[in-house]
């Protein structure tokens, strides 16, 4: 999209309709191959892109100085991004949303290890045609990734990185994402927000939330052991986003699917958020937390490995554990008022100071700046 809004077709490059096929004869393979869905595997057809350098290039009004790499699934791949490096003498820099750029084709490994040599033997799969496919996408990346590109990566994801046999000497750069402190901050009366949701202004509220509740890497089975492991009668659960979490005989309420002011409000309703997802390269919904000032509980996952701090903006659970979960839970529900509020603003204060828009070294801007500098 170009800054007028309008958009630029990219031309079909002249193997499109033989690579058109082979990306769908090699999907007939996967859609009646058995595919462990946790995994998250999409793109396996990733080597047969139906677009090429030259073409993409050819739709820009000038060469580019620096090329950030986003979401590129079906339609650039590490030979189109290797071309555009070479052709254009450009800085090439990935923005981790998932961890498909470290595999041969889930976004999330899970507890799979694989990504560390190849991809050989994976999990998801008991197709040797698609574990075959999936070794080759390993080894494509390998082959053609410029190892002097940039990686936008988080802590946790910076160690899967360097342990990975491809990406062991990419740069990478801390780049958290901007939330509006304006919009996102403490409620002005807490109680009054309460009452307009009718949840009961004595209650102990949990919110915890994911855009599809039932998605295994998202954790709410261990949510549902942990609440079920708790004490509390008044524990109030809020639930945002779409799906069921059974098992859960406590008082649960569903939000379905919110929009960001009704997020916000709920957010600055809870006592405390909790995060048990167990792959992510976020979760946005923990910065969200924080710059309203609602502690964090959370598995040390994404951001929350370097954002939560236990004591200090929330309780930070030993990975896939619920008991742990439901300790830390318990340990900030309670808090005297005197010292949740102290804890809410080590929150706020931390998420203002860290990814506002009004943080400086840490944007989009920031980092053009010093990758041109670097020149």
């Amino acid at each position: 999209m170009w800054p007028d809004g309008s958009w630029r077709k990219i031309k079909k490059t002249r193997f499109f309709c033989w690579n058109k096929l082979r990306r769908f004869l090699f999907r007939q393979v996967v859609k009646h191959s058995r595919i462990d869905s946790k995994y998250s595997m999409y793109n396996l057809c990733e080597r047969f892109t139906c677009h090429s350098a030259k073409d993409v290039l050819a739709a820009l009004p000038s060469k580019p100085d620096i090329i950030f790499v986003h979401w590129v699934s079906d339609f650039a791949n590490a030979k189109v991004i290797y071309d555009l490096e070479k052709t254009t003498g450009a800085k090439i820099v990935f923005l981790l949303v998932d961890h498909a750029l470290y595999s041969g084709g889930c976004h999330y490994q899970l507890d799979c290890q694989g990504y560390k040599e190849g991809c050989r033997k994976c999990p998801a799969t008991t197709s040797p045609i698609v574990q075959k496919g999936i070794e080759k996408n390993y080894h494509f990346k390998k082959k053609y990734l410029p190892n002097r590109s940039y990686i936008i990566a988080n802590k946790s994801d910076e160690y899967r990185l360097r342990q990975s046999e491809i990406y062991r000497e990419f740069r990478v750069e801390k780049l958290v994402y901007p939330f509006d402190e304006l919009r996102f901050c403490p409620a002005d009366d807490r109680d009054a927000l309460r009452e307009r949701w009718s949840v009961p202004v004595d209650a102990k509220v949990v919110l915890a939330g994911a855009s599809q509740l039932n998605e295994p890497r998202k954790g709410m089975d261990l949510l549902t052991k942990a609440l079920q492991l708790m004490d509390e009668e008044d524990v109030a659960v809020l639930l945002a986003g779409t799906g069921v979490l059974y098992g859960v005989t406590k008082n649960v309420r569903l939000l379905g699917r919110l929009n960001e002011q009704q997020l916000i409000e709920a957010y600055q309703i809870a006592d405390v958020f909790v995060c048990p997802t167990i792959a992510d390269a976020g979760p946005m919904m923990v910065q969200q937390a924080l710059m309203c000032g609602t502690p964090v509980v959370a598995f040390p996952v994404g951001v929350s490995a370097e954002m939560v701090k236990t004591s200090e903006t929330g309780y930070l659970a030993e990975y896939a554990n619920p008991a742990d979960l439901a300790k830390g839970m318990e340990q900030i529900l309670s808090l005297s008022k005197e010292d949740w509020q102290k804890m809410s603003d080590c929150c706020r204060g931390m998420a203002v100071r860290l990814f506002s828009n009004q943080t400086k070294g840490h944007t989009i801007d920031d980092l053009i700046c010093k990758l041109t500098d670097s020149e």
